[in-house]
């Protein structure tokens, strides 16, 4: 189930009495409990009508209190309990009967409350009791990042809520340069708004977002930096690679990772070029290779033509070559990975 699952419950007025919210985008969470509330929860009664436990510390009594208590001048009794211990793993005051007793109870909820579990985990054990029970008469919903035409759909409506066009060029471009979509990236829909704002504060009064505005407000980003730099390298720019490089230890990037983030994107190139040869579509491109996002998939097939498959076969086996001298102490890093600028720049 997914996050609109529970949005259309609440739309309908067909609220489960039980539903357990896991995953990392927790801003989905916290708009569907803003959503809860507004529908069933009047302002003047909701410390009658809405608990919120945190589950670290709350016992089992402590949650069935909580639901068995009627609501009072509302409809529903909204309880939520955040970080369960339960489910993700024994705590200091769990045992079989304690846990059973809550699992069990979950099948006997009130149809006048709703009990909400939220955990900032990517997974959860099917194998426990209480999630087995929660499927029986609730909902488990996912809170995965936004992908695709949702995530496109949501940020064109952030704009538009502040009076903001934003073309689709220029919308795919941004949510490239937040790398919101990066496999290994930790950001959430909160740092897409806080993006969002400072774009909309940047350009004022006009209500076009540009290319050039994004650039300009856009978070820096090693891989965006190796992206540039390989582009100087295709262009035999000599000069600017090794600026680019001086302005990236400046700002504090470390030799190691960037000379890893260079070989990455070798490899990048090669494999995507490969594939694009094989006749690979740009989505299976990125499924072989790990990267969700289009932009940056085309992206790497541009860049990659201006290489030739040796070019970039010779490229890869000189920056492990260059890795293996540093991490051995052959060289200096810094001086090392210069010179393998220099040497790639200049296709020597």
């Amino acid at each position: 189930m997914t996050y609109r699952d529970v949005l259309k419950d609440i739309d309908m007025g067909e609220l489960k009495t039980v539903y357990l919210l896991f995953g990392a985008e927790m801003y989905l969470k916290d708009k569907l409990i803003s959503k809860l509330k507004n529908k069933y929860i009047d302002d003047a009664f909701e410390t009658l009508n809405f608990s919120h436990i945190d589950g670290k510390t709350a016992n089992t009594d402590d949650i069935v209190n909580a639901c068995e208590t009627l609501p009072f001048m509302s409809e529903k009794k909204i309880v939520v309990v955040d970080e369960l211990s339960l489910f993700k793993g024994s705590s200091k005051d769990s045992t079989p009967q304690k846990d059973d007793k809550l699992a069990d109870y979950i099948e006997k909820i009130g149809e006048s409350t709703c009990l909400l579990f939220v955990l900032n985990e990517d997974k959860i054990d099917n194998r426990k009791k209480i999630v087995k029970n929660i499927k029986k008469v609730g909902r488990i919903v996912e809170l995965e990042k936004l992908k695709n035409e949702e995530l496109n759909k949501w940020t064109m409506e952030q704009f538009k809520k502040h009076k903001k066009a934003i073309k689709m060029q220029e919308l795919v471009y941004f949510l490239s340069a937040t790398s919101y979509l990066d496999k290994s990236s930790d950001k959430t829909l909160y740092d897409l708004e806080n993006e969002i704002d400072k774009v909309v504060n940047y350009i004022g009064d006009r209500a076009e977002v540009l290319r050039t505005d994004i650039e300009y407000t856009k978070p820096k980003s090693l891989e965006n930096d190796i992206f540039k730099l390989i582009d100087y390298i295709s262009q035999n720019n000599t000069s600017k690679a090794i600026e680019l490089f001086n302005d990236m230890i400046l700002s504090g990037e470390a030799v190691q990772l960037i000379l890893y983030m260079i070989v990455r994107q070798v490899r990048l190139l090669l494999v995507s070029k490969l594939l694009e040869q094989k006749g690979y579509s740009i989505k299976a491109i990125g499924q072989k290779i790990n990267v969700y996002h289009n932009f940056i998939i085309q992206k790497l097939i541009t860049q990659g033509k201006s290489f030739t498959e040796d070019e970039l076969i010779y490229y890869l086996n000189k920056c492990m070559k260059v890795d293996k001298d540093i991490k051995t102490g052959k060289m200096d890093a810094g001086l090392g990975v210069e010179v393998l600028i220099v040497e790639l720049s200049q296709k020597i």
